[in-house]
């Protein structure tokens, strides 16, 4: 009688054994992570990724447990899929997005992105949304403004995503930072150029070295040609009476906003 009942109910038995083994698993390389030394945002990205892969697993159990029945069912509500198809269009979306980012890695716990006019550091990943701690306003500066901001990952599908920390999450990686400094359009132009580039190059020069190998690294592994990375500055006319002076240095991914503020200080000193 027990043989009967077990044979009955196997492939609720063996479905349960396998959800309880693979959250066993989940939940014991979550603890092992939390507790180990690496970075905080190491610890994040490394979890957001064994949980989506946890996630797939479950997903194919129950699709290798139950495949006839969930084949009988498919085709049973086929009818009614067009249907449940207009009306949950958000939440189909929703997924894509997460199977996109999943796939494609537009963007990774860690960096820094804007979409859709939001900006900020990604600190959570899942199926249906994305979680950032916001930075700004807009790209004025690179402070935390001390709110969440949760998007749908339907806007992965749907809008342009700026990454501006691409390749850069730990605190010894670097990147291309550029801001704009504006400045009257008189004679007196290549002097304020002259000393704005002067002060990037006081704050930046000691990163140079240290950029140079990394970004030759990164262009090594991605077929590319070496970015240039000492200071250097373009200028473009935004007015007739107005000039502006494009900045561009390297900078640690971390250090985006100090260095920016240590070189403004600098080339004001200069020019008052």
């Amino acid at each position: 009688m027990y043989l009967e009942l077990l044979k009955q109910y196997d492939e609720y038995l063996i479905f349960i054994g396998m959800v309880i083994a693979v959250l066993t698993l989940y939940f014991s390389a979550s603890a092992v992570i939390k507790s180990s030394r690496m970075t905080n945002d190491n610890k994040r990205r490394v979890i957001s990724k064994i949980r989506t892969i946890f996630i797939f697993l479950i997903l194919i159990t129950t699709f290798v447990v139950w495949a006839k029945e969930l084949y009988q069912v498919i085709i049973s509500l086929a009818a009614i899929g067009a249907g449940l198809a207009i009306a949950f269009k958000e939440v189909f979306l929703c997924f894509g997005g997460g199977f996109y980012r999943a796939f494609a890695q537009p963007f990774s716990v860690g960096d820094r992105i804007e979409i859709n006019g939001i900006r900020g550091d990604v600190i959570d990943i899942g199926l249906m949304g994305t979680q950032l701690l916001e930075v700004g306003p807009k790209d004025y500066t690179h402070q935390y403004t001390g709110r969440t901001v949760s998007f749908p990952n339907s806007l992965i599908l749907t809008s342009n995503v700026l990454n501006e920390s691409d390749s850069a999450h730990d605190a010894d990686d670097f990147a291309l930072h550029i801001f704009t400094v504006p400045i009257k359009n008189d004679s007196n132009w290549d002097i304020h150029r002259n000393q704005l580039l002067d002060s990037a190059k006081d704050v930046c020069n000691q990163y140079v070295e240290d950029a140079q190998k990394f970004f030759q690294k990164l262009a090594k592994k991605r077929s590319v040609d070496t970015p240039w990375v000492e200071p250097r500055i373009n200028m473009r006319f935004s007015s007739t009476s107005q000039l502006d002076l494009i900045v561009r240095v390297t900078v640690p991914v971390k250090m985006k906003g100090t260095v920016e503020q240590l070189i403004l200080t600098k080339y004001l000193e200069q020019t008052h």
